[in-house]
């Protein structure tokens, strides 16, 4: 695990554009404290910074050349299946001077060119300088666990691992995106390919992308390699389905146990970590040790969870209480996350990764079973809709009659939205509910120019993808996961997953993420995985010999702070405090005043909680540099 950074001009770098890139470099030695390396050619410029887990030998470190193209790359993940590849090429003749994963792609690229993506199973983002075609090539995993961002220009070509890396380089934009600014009030986050500056990308989930240095009028090409596709169905009993379940998810955690560095745990005590974590025992039964954060306040606390389920497997656990102190945290957090990220999980997130890297450098995790196999309420919501779903498909009308739907006002429009989002498009609510909710609010908050400015934004975001889950799915459940897979699995839960661990050079593997994994799920009828009332159902099935049926089946409770109370009372001051200190910049676009009326009006009715966290966190962001 690692941090990449780079910087590529197709008419050749100028003597000071490789001292650009020093600060970028800076700003990603916490994701690789072990070893820092910098390659400079032409034409470009990369650096790297090596968290050491596989192969310790500095022999292994990058930038690494491919002797024979004089290919180079810069990588960060892990390729799970690197030994049976390297048994592959060996036979055809290839030999190695290292024993990691790194040199193996740079051979499977010489062999397979980009191609070479659709073996790999594991979590990566990488960059290779093709020196033959005189191009780079970028890549990004399947489902988006490794981040990779970038800016290009009439300086070309800048890449980085973080935002907040990316914001050191000199020419790097500064202004402020206002409909990712509109993105991120009505989801918390800011959604790829968008970043929350104009002009900075995101690389999204399962895509590649070529910067050719060939042409007169370089531009980056990006493209897909990888999507969630639900229409490919097996005939499958439960049983069946089962055997097959348990075999993969078994393969999945085998292969993610390489490490030439301690590894344990990260067991919140759900039903995702505790069933990785029974994986986990059956293969190093008496080694496993697990790591766990727990809350003063008992609403919010599974730590008696992970103690009972640590207790059945014969786990040894680590834990931490985390006080309502940690707030003095937040400053540090947001600026980590380089961009305003609302998840407030990110706190103990971030806690949970300084305890357990105390213990160990690579931690498997639970990240990713909600996804694959329906594990939020909402997926319980869609029984009528199914059921309707079942006798024909109701398609909803048309982008432009679904944007003037939302936006209708008066009773009848909003008592037909509710109905229509419940029981016939489930898949349309984050438009047709969430987002009208919002809205009234948003307009309180926006300057004239803003609004007119946003007035679209997240329709235009969200119809498209609607558009491609109708593509990929047949029914509303599986267009809901499809949804959800595409868009807040990457950019919720695996940047805040990536950004934590990795501020303290702590490697999270995730076994339910998968691509063999996820592709199995997706061909499995929707029976299995949500049944009636009961999400997550084939998962759960997988672990009733394995888990206490008290955690299996109790109510989720999810990795959340306390922060509508902490908001209304101890946190009270220092919401005002933020709010009131945002930057000229967001000045621009929103009316404080405003804010600090929904602050008010939360100490008394506890009622803004997701749009005032949103509000302090993006005006904390706004003075971070």
């Amino acid at each position: 695990m690692c941090g990449i950074c780079g910087h590529v001009r197709a008419a050749g770098l100028r003597e000071d554009d490789p001292g650009h890139l020093e600060g970028v470099l800076a700003r990603i030695v916490h994701r690789g404290p072990n070893q820092t390396g910098r390659w400079r050619g032409e034409k470009l410029v990369l650096g790297h910074t090596r968290l050491s887990i596989l192969d310790l030998d500095p022999r292994a470190g990058q930038p690494m050349r491919d002797d024979k193209t004089g290919n180079i790359i810069v990588f960060n993940g892990e390729i799970y299946n690197f030994r049976a590849l390297r048994a592959e090429l060996e036979a055809q003749g290839e030999r190695f001077r290292t024993t990691g994963d790194t040199e193996i792609l740079l051979a499977l690229y010489r062999q397979y060119g980009q191609d070479c993506l659709a073996r790999l199973r594991g979590m990566y983002a990488f960059a290779i300088w093709d020196a033959a075609r005189q191009e780079l090539f970028l890549a990004r995993d399947a489902v988006g666990k490794k981040p990779l961002v970038y800016f290009e220009g009439s300086t070309g070509l800048v890449f980085a691992s973080e935002i907040r890396a990316l914001r050191a380089h000199p020419d790097c934009p500064t202004e402020l995106d206002p409909q990712a600014l509109d993105l991120y009030l009505s989801l918390g986050y800011v959604p790829s390919p968008k970043t929350i500056l104009a002009g900075v990308r995101k690389l999204p989930p399962g895509c590649c992308a070529t910067y050719s240095c060939r042409g007169a009028s370089p531009a980056l090409a990006v493209r897909r390699h990888w999507e969630m596709d639900f229409r490919r169905k097996i005939a499958v009993s439960e049983a069946e389905a089962l055997d097959l379940a348990w075999a993969e998810l078994t393969e999945s955690v085998r292969l993610r146990l390489e490490s030439d560095v301690p590894l344990g745990l990260l067991l919140s005590g759900g039903v995702d970590s505790s069933l990785v974590a029974a994986v986990l025992a059956d293969l190093c039964p008496g080694k496993v040790e697990a790591f766990s954060i727990g809350f003063d306040e008992k609403k919010y606390n599974e730590l008696p969870h992970a103690q009972e389920v640590a207790r059945h497997l014969g786990i040894t656990l680590h834990h931490e209480i985390m006080p309502p102190a940690s707030l003095a945290m937040l400053p540090e957090v947001v600026e980590r996350y380089g961009e305003p990220f609302a998840d407030d999980s990110a706190l103990p997130a971030l806690a949970l990764a300084h305890m357990a890297r105390k213990h160990i450098t690579v931690a498997l995790g639970g990240d990713g079973g909600d996804e694959l196999c329906c594990g939020y309420p909402t997926y319980r919501h869609a029984g009528m809709a199914s059921a309707i779903n079942s006798l024909c498909t109701l398609r909803p009308p048309g982008g432009e009659t679904l944007r003037a739907l939302a936006d209708s006002p008066g009773s009848l429009a909003k008592a037909w939205r509710k109905f229509a989002s419940a029981n016939i498009w489930p898949e349309t609510k984050p438009l047709l509910r969430t987002e009208t909710r919002l809205k009234p609010i948003k307009e309180r908050l926006y300057t004239a120019q803003t609004a007119r400015l946003v007035a679209r934004a997240h329709a235009d975001w969200f119809l498209p993808w609607l558009d491609r889950a109708y593509q990929r799915a047949a029914n509303p459940v599986e267009r809901m996961l499809f949804l959800d897979n595409s868009t807040s699995l990457p950019d919720i839960l695996l940047v805040k997953t990536d950004i934590a661990s990795m501020a303290h050079a702590l490697e999270v593997r995730s076994p339910l993420l998968d691509q063999k994994l996820i592709e199995l799920f997706a061909s499995f009828p929707v029976r299995l995985k949500v049944r009636g009332r009961e999400t997550k159902y084939l998962l759960k099935k997988m672990a009733e010999t394995r888990v206490p049926p008290s955690v299996l089946y109790r109510r989720k409770q999810g990795f959340d702070l306390p922060i509508r109370e902490w908001m209304a009372g101890p946190m009270r001051g220092f919401v005002r405090e933020a709010l009131t200190q945002a930057s000229p910049m967001l000045k621009e676009h929103l009316n404080l005043d405003a804010a600090l009326s929904l602050a008010e009006e939360h100490v008394h009715r506890k009622k803004h909680k997701n749009m005032l966290w949103r509000l302090m966190v993006l005006t904390l962001w706004s003075r971070t540099k």
